[in-house]
């Protein structure tokens, strides 16, 4: 005898999206004490830009180096790389620009580390895009053998997100509408300068000879890949947005969905005051709204 569920199934879905917005939440779960301790403890305002701590797992293992398998990742990436000048090229622009915009640094002392010591590999992706048709992505899930990963050593805390179906149930109410992202949010949230060793990575100390020798960065911003960044950037908006009462920023701090912000007004001034003022209340922090 075989049972099948999948119409009963199928009606729940129905029934709990025909529902949505209408039906109140009934989780009485109490909310989780790490956010706001760790906003107050972890995140912290110097020099006109947040800087935020690796929000570590409590007695996580002992992270390993990773050098060696990194650099020989690093090796076979190029390699690939090297029968395309033209992708090559553009990996190596994107790590130069990160240096120059102050995203990442070089260590030239890499024998000498400040705390946890980890190497991540990183690869390309492409993608069907005119502004960004190459991608560089840090594999901190990579783990050689029984080791652990970084994301193995990090929490990734609670989910704190904004409930994307009520940001556009909203947004469908507005006469006016405002849709703007915040450019390259994650890397204008700085590390702590005693997490940035555990972001090393290796790359060409000369693009036009692939077989340079390999030098060594680190992050010195938040980056994406690690499964903490996601809450370290809701946390840091939140502390932010938090310290005014004003309307916008109460706006923003329910509309905002990563660094994606969905809102709108009744009326053109209003939409054209909303714009300038969230401007005005996140580039004195480095977050640029942009599009």
């Amino acid at each position: 005898m075989t049972e099948h569920h999948q119409e009963q199934f199928d009606l729940e879905c129905f029934w709990q999206i025909e529902s949505v917005g209408v039906q109140p939440n009934s989780s009485e779960e109490m909310p989780d004490a790490f956010p706001k301790y760790y906003q107050d403890s972890s995140i912290m305002l110097e020099d006109g830009r947040y800087s935020a701590k690796l929000p570590w797992r409590p007695e996580h293992p002992l992270l390993p180096s990773n050098a060696e398998i990194t650099k020989h990742r690093t090796c076979s990436m190029i390699r690939k790389l090297t029968a395309d000048p033209e992708k090559l090229r553009m990996y190596n622009d994107i790590i130069q620009e990160q240096q120059s915009r102050g995203f990442i640094e070089r260590v030239n002392n890499p024998d000498m580390a400040n705390g946890v010591c980890h190497y991540i590999p990183h690869h390309a992706v492409l993608k069907d895009s005119t502004t960004t048709p190459l991608r560089i992505v840090y594999d901190c899930s990579f783990k050689q053998g029984e080791q652990p990963s970084l994301n193995d050593c990090l929490q990734p805390g609670p989910p704190l997100l904004n409930d994307l179906t009520g940001i556009l149930l909203r947004f469908r109410l507005h006469k006016y509408v405002i849709t703007t992202d915040i450019e390259k949010t994650f890397l204008h949230v700085n590390l702590d300068q005693a997490n940035r060793d555990a972001t090393r990575f290796y790359w060409l100390s000369n693009t036009d000879d692939p077989e340079s020798e390999l030098i060594v960065y680190r992050f010195k911003s938040v980056m994406l890949g690690a499964t903490s960044s996601p809450f370290i950037l809701n946390v840091t908006l939140n502390k932010h947005l938090t310290q005014s009462t004003d309307q916008v920023s109460m706006d923003m701090l329910r509309n905002l969905y990563v660094d994606d912000l969905t809102s709108g007004t009744s009326d053109d001034g209003s939409a054209v005051n909303y714009n300038q003022d969230a401007r005005n209340k996140m580039s004195p922090v480095g977050f640029n709204v942009r599009s």
